[in-house]
């Protein structure tokens, strides 16, 4: 931070890049609003114009469902686009599978240990008496062992 404060980062970029930056966003901007008025929902919430250069539209999908979708009604939603005068001289539309946050860096997430749940007391009990009829040694060492797990969270409790 600066004396005077933060700074926008148009301060620190050429004008022409700017200019650019925003030729940009207003093309992205407007091919959104042609793309949301004839495609219609609930398939323009799921799918996004890329770009759109001579003839061809490129759109992203959130999954491959929608991705299929596009694809399938391929040529109803193309004549649907061409009546708007935008997308006049469109000839091929491309859709890639691309998830929201597919370029986004990895956040680190909290890893926790897990703890099993705690069984109620009166479910140890039931286990731990089944167990002592079991005759598999395996199967009894088990249920032991699930039982006991309910002892060893009331040692630890006082």
């Amino acid at each position: 931070m600066t004396k005077n404060g933060p700074k926008n980062v148009a301060a620190y970029l050429p004008t022409a890049a700017i200019n650019r930056a925003g030729v940009h966003m207003d093309k992205v901007t407007n091919l959104l609003a042609h793309w949301k008025v004839y495609v219609g929902e609930p398939l323009a919430s799921h799918t996004y114009p890329v770009s759109y250069d001579n003839g061809l539209l490129s759109v992203r999908a959130d999954t491959s469902a929608w991705a299929s979708r596009v694809r399938h009604s391929q040529v109803e939603l193309m004549k649907q686009l061409r009546q708007d005068p935008y997308f006049l001289h469109l000839a091929e539309l491309h859709v890639r599978v691309l998830p929201e946050r597919a370029g986004a860096p990895q956040e680190k997430q909290k890893t926790t240990a897990t703890v099993p749940s705690r069984i109620p007391d009166d479910a140890a009990r039931i286990i731990k008496s089944v167990a002592d009829d079991i005759t598999d040694p395996a199967l009894r060492k088990s249920l032991n062992r699930l039982a006991g797990w309910q002892e060893k969270q009331s040692l630890l409790k006082r």
